[in-house]
């Protein structure tokens, strides 16, 4: 999905940091024409037009009411990548998310699970050298909370379309 216009939730801060929750153009004027928004900004220079009618494209827009979610924290790949700061935790070597598997510490074969608790991301050759071998990470594995795993997502401004959603995404 394109990433055209942010969507922030009824309190002015974004639904989802990651992924950051983005819409694509088509459904932000949607949203606009049904009044379940409010547009916070425009994009300067982009307007779409039908036969008889002319909209301008929202960059930023606000749910008119606010959505309480759960703070739970699914476990994912990705999220293990953002636990662990993309850092092999047997090297402590920092590495792109393509270079990374993740590891059970305890392994399947002796029962490990596939859990918060017992998965840790590894460069490939610390994971070929462990093998099935009894090798304690550095850091101890633990389900992350929201706020521990936002420290760990990299976020870049020069990422947007609209630098003016920096305020809205960086602010506390």
């Amino acid at each position: 999905m394109s990433n055209d216009c942010l969507l922030l939730n009824g309190n002015g801060k974004p639904l989802s940091y990651f992924p950051l929750s983005t819409i694509d153009w088509k459904t932000s004027i949607k949203l606009v024409l049904t009044k379940n928004v409010i547009i916070i900004k425009n994009h300067d220079d982009w307007v779409v037009r039908s036969p008889s009618v002319t909209v301008d494209v929202p960059s930023i827009i606000m749910l008119r009411r606010f959505h309480k979610f759960q703070n739970y924290v699914k476990f994912s790949r990705s999220n293990v990548y953002l636990r662990d700061m993309y850092k092999c935790q047997y090297c402590s070597d920092i590495f792109e998310r393509n270079r990374l598997t993740l590891d059970h510490v305890v392994p399947k074969s002796k029962g490990g699970e596939t859990s918060w608790e017992n998965i840790v991301t590894c460069c490939n050759s610390c994971n070929t050298f462990k093998g099935s071998k009894d090798l304690k990470p550095i850091n101890k594995p633990i389900k992350p909370s929201f706020a521990h795993l936002l420290n760990g997502h990299k976020l870049k401004a020069s990422d947007f379309p609209d630098k003016s959603w920096s305020e809205y995404i960086f602010s506390t």
